[in-house]
């Protein structure tokens, strides 16, 4: 019992060095755009997927089933962005802190109406549509391109005898599917491939002895390599979230290192307004900061600004190469992403940070002792005996005016100044 605790206290202390080695990381979603953007497409139609080998066995798991799956995905304004794991911790909601009013840049035609103008033109929708027969549907229902392709299982299950840890032996089934999908986007206007591409994902699952009744058979399997490549397919034609990583530096020149603890309250809080606030007095004060101009390229990135932190990368990297020598190349990754996004249409609402700049960034602070609820007086001169101008609450900060003995004049609400004494003032 004795070494379970220490184990676990051991493991508590080994997980705070992490927690606090990593504190100037911060994890995010940011837009980007798709491996093949469709600039002269927006509404399309997705037609059922033609079954590889015509297996009437995989009908309901093939063509109809993936068009279905690639619609969601094309019409879902959140894709990529998933809950993120914090190990022993559990998970958290994975958050994109931009704003943009969509990120799928093809509008998708229903499929009720895409199914009744195929009934119009008499086609069955289990044969194959050639690329002419494609265009001319699509110039019924008003579009620009139809999605189409084909999708292929190749389905095992496989016997077998696996020896226990005990000396026994027990019989097992393995399961694999492997799932191959081409797909195509074909211009109404004139019945050209713009697009291609092909897909593949393995899946497999493997039981034995009392499990292997449990084993995931073709359905299960087929189902899952169907959701993830419709995820990859929509992501190649149409933008999509991607989880990005900001590992903030910290700052390291001695006039401003003292602001690295509230800088890193700041990450936590995702508190970009006054996380921009400092860095950007920081090299407003000393242009040759690469760390504040690099911080600025990372705030931007996360808040979708790409423009302007392709311009701060460029900074960091002509401040200093040596320690920011890919600097440039993110800078002319973010410079292609913003111009990309833009043709696609996708509009992204710049924050204006600037025009929210706190002047006081740099200033000195004081953290009152206590809690919230607690008060604490503030005089009007450097003495207890003077009169009170205001109370003011515990584990709070204050701008630092001057020191005097025994007391600190700080800035309070409202345009109003007073004395606190210093043994109500965290060290």
């Amino acid at each position: 019992m004795k070494t379970t605790i220490k184990s676990f206290f051991c493991l508590a202390i080994l997980l705070l060095i992490i927690s606090t080695s990593k504190a100037q990381k911060f994890e995010s979603f940011v837009i980007i755009q798709p491996e093949k953007p469709l600039y002269n497409i927006k509404k399309a139609a997705i037609l059922n997927f033609s079954n590889y080998d015509n297996n009437p066995y995989y009908n309901t798991y093939g063509g109809s089933a993936f068009a279905n799956y690639l619609t969601s995905e094309l019409l879902d304004e959140n894709r990529g962005i998933y809950n993120l794991t914090q190990g022993l911790l559990g998970s958290k909601e994975g958050k994109s802190y931009i704003k943009s009013s969509k990120i799928n840049s093809i509008q998708i035609v229903e499929r009720e109406q895409l199914y009744k103008v195929i009934d119009e033109k008499n086609i069955s929708n289990d044969i194959a549509i050639d690329d002419n027969k494609a265009a001319e549907i699509g110039k019924v229902l008003g579009i620009d391109a139809l999605i189409m392709g084909t999708i292929k299982h190749i389905y095992n299950s496989n016997k077998g005898i696996v020896k226990l840890s005990d000396g026994t032996t027990a019989s097992s089934t393995e399961n694999t599917c492997t799932t191959e999908v081409m797909i195509k986007v074909v211009s109404v206007a004139n019945g050209q491939i713009i697009a291609t591409n092909s897909f593949k994902k393995e899946n497999s699952d493997k039981k034995y002895g009392k499990q292997e009744g449990n084993v995931l058979k073709f359905e299960q399997l087929a189902e899952s390599n169907m959701k993830i490549i419709a995820y990859r397919a929509a992501n190649y034609i149409s933008p999509y979230y991607l989880y990005y990583k900001a590992d903030f530096r910290k700052i390291k020149t001695t006039d401003f290192k003292e602001k690295n603890e509230e800088i890193k309250r700041h990450i936590e809080n995702a508190d970009f307004k006054n996380l921009y606030s400092i860095y950007k007095a920081i090299f407003d004060a000393d242009n040759y900061n690469a760390d504040a101009a690099y911080n600025i390229a990372l705030i931007k990135v996360i808040t979708g600004d790409y423009k302007n932190a392709a311009e701060w990368d460029r900074i960091a990297y002509e401040a200093d190469s040596k320690e920011f020598g890919k600097a440039k190349e993110w800078a002319d990754s973010w410079d292609q992403t913003a111009n990309t996004l833009e043709k696609l249409g996708v509009i992204i609402e710049k924050v204006d940070f600037d025009s929210q700049i706190n002047t006081n960034a740099l200033a000195d602070k004081i953290k009152t002792k206590g809690k919230r609820e607690d008060r604490f007086d503030v005089f009007e001169s450097p003495n207890t005996t003077s009169s009170v101008v205001s109370k003011i609450p515990g584990d709070s900060e204050f701008i630092i005016i001057e020191k005097s003995g025994n007391f600190t004049k700080i800035k309070l609400l409202g345009g109003k100044e007073g004395y606190i004494s210093n043994e109500n003032i965290k060290k």
